[in-house]
């Protein structure tokens, strides 16, 4: 990355901060401060530090993915928040608020439950491996092909960071999908850097996409006002959502 596209990506950063401020709550705020190193990642930690007395699954893994994005994974409330989703774990290895749910919906939640659990030092082995286990008895190329970034994102937050015997053929079609819609549309800059920013990596499995070219579209996709829309969603919400993504996704290639 040269040194004029690390400024224009930093730029991009204070830009879509200044969005966040205008239009986020204290967390969303915090969280965009902590990006452009403005207001350390602490003072969001100690926001979220209190999980309540039985938190559900979703809040959870909201939970742990804002503690990702500051790369607090060491956090007090980070193991608590291990302890409480050991403890919530089914016995098919999965995870989600009731036992009724979809298969889709279990699927995104117990690959991007697996993915945080995996870079703490707050989880047993066998979590993960039960983990593991349940997405790869679920595995079928269909579904990460089209407009699946949920389930695209699970398998790749998952696996990248839990051994598997599975793991490098499931690696490799989701990063085939996930560069074949990127380069058809399907995704957009931002949600697809975001999958790199999860595995922590500035290369995939399966996937040609180099980490300039994403930033390059992820600066060319910011709006007027600094901040970055969510197609098909055009909620104030979504929009600080999108926002944040594309904060922590520059932050993690440029």
């Amino acid at each position: 990355m040269t040194a004029a596209k690390n400024a224009d990506a930093f730029a991009a950063m204070q830009r879509a901060a200044a969005y966040v401020e205008s239009a986020g709550d204290e967390v969303a705020i915090g969280r965009a401060r902590a990006s452009i190193g403005t207001q350390p990642a602490s003072v969001v930690v100690e926001q979220l530090r209190d999980l309540g007395p039985e938190p559900s699954v979703s809040r959870l893994l909201r939970t742990l993915g804002i503690f990702d994005d500051l790369r607090c994974m060491n956090a007090t409330p980070v193991e608590r928040a291990c302890e409480r989703l050991a403890a919530a774990q089914q016995g098919d290895g999965s995870w989600s608020d009731r036992e009724d749910a979809p298969e889709d919906e279990r699927i995104f939640a117990t690959g991007m439950i697996a993915g945080y659990l995996a870079k703490t030092p707050f989880v047993r082995q066998s979590i993960l491996a039960s983990a593991a286990d349940f997405l790869a008895a679920r595995w079928d190329p269909e579904r990460v092909k089209g407009a699946a970034w949920g389930a695209n994102a699970a398998y790749f937050h998952c696996f990248a960071l839990v051994r598997h015997e599975q793991a490098d053929a499931i690696l490799q079609w989701c990063g085939r999908e996930l560069e074949r819609g990127f380069l058809t549309g399907v995704y957009d800059a931002v949600r697809t850097a975001r999958v790199f920013a999860l595995c922590k990596a500035h290369a995939l499995p399966g996937s040609r996409l180099a980490a300039s070219e994403l930033v390059s579209r992820i600066i060319d996709e910011q709006m007027d006002d600094g901040g970055y829309a969510l197609p098909g969603d055009s909620s104030n919400r979504a929009r600080v959502a999108q926002t944040l993504d594309a904060l922590v996704s520059l932050e993690h290639l440029a």
